[in-house]
């Protein structure tokens, strides 16, 4: 047995899973379950300040989790519930290890400039909805919502909306747990969570767009435990 381990002699280089990517060759990544993160969802539409409301004005944020940053060119967002579709992530989208990105609808509303475009993007006004983050090679991300339940958090109240935010958890928190999101919440802090907002938004449409999320009404920007 130990002439045999002494002719194999080392292994050259690491092991990695079947079919792993790290778009070294600049194109797509793959990822692992876990690690990229559906955040925020805006899908009650924006406020302008003469109290204008856009339906169709809405976002998905992503954050990457992991340890290696991941290009979600090509990864798939399936949205099942009230509305049945599925969304690819069409241009190259690089987010970086605990940063945050967006995708928005267009850039004509409250967010100018988004990190990706998703032009087809349509959610429910308040109906059921789960958005299941698949990458390119299909494999399950993370869900986010629930297709039999209303949303878990957001919602416009004929004078503001607010989005549906992910608890920034230091471990744990499914995205298909109602318990893992809460409302935006005006957060009193020296550096804006809101600036790649339009200014003329950020009164009535309460959202933290492409940036770390607002704390929930404990007052925690992160919970949880070792356990």
């Amino acid at each position: 047995m130990l002439l045999l381990l002494l002719a194999c002699g080392a292994p050259e280089g690491r092991l990695e899973q079947v079919g792993y990517r790290d778009g070294a060759d600049g194109g797509s990544t793959n990822g692992e379950r876990g690690n990229i993160k559906i955040s925020e969802v805006l899908w009650s539409g924006s406020v302008n300040a003469d109290g204008v409301r856009d339906i169709e004005d809405v976002f998905i944020e992503i954050r990457n989790e992991g340890a290696r940053s991941a290009n979600l060119q090509g990864w798939f967002i399936i949205q099942d519930g009230t509305i049945e579709q599925t969304y690819v992530i069409p241009e190259t989208l690089w987010v970086e290890v605990g940063e945050h990105v967006f995708l928005a609808k267009k850039t004509t509303g409250c967010f100018p400039e988004p990190d990706g475009i998703l032009e087809d993007l349509q959610l429910p006004d308040g109906g059921p909805f789960r958005l299941t983050l698949r990458d390119i090679d299909e494999r399950l991300i993370e869900p986010a919502g629930s297709k039999t339940a209303p949303p878990f958090a957001g919602g416009y109240d004929y004078v503001r909306s607010r989005s549906m935010e992910k608890v920034e958890l230091m471990f744990g928190g499914r995205g298909s747990e109602p318990s893992s999101w809460h409302y935006y919440t005006n957060a009193e802090v020296d550096v804006p969570n809101n600036d790649r907002m339009a200014e003329e938004c950020k009164r009535n449409t309460l959202a933290s767009p492409g940036r770390p999320n607002s704390p929930d009404y404990s007052g925690a920007y992160s919970t949880g435990s070792f356990e």
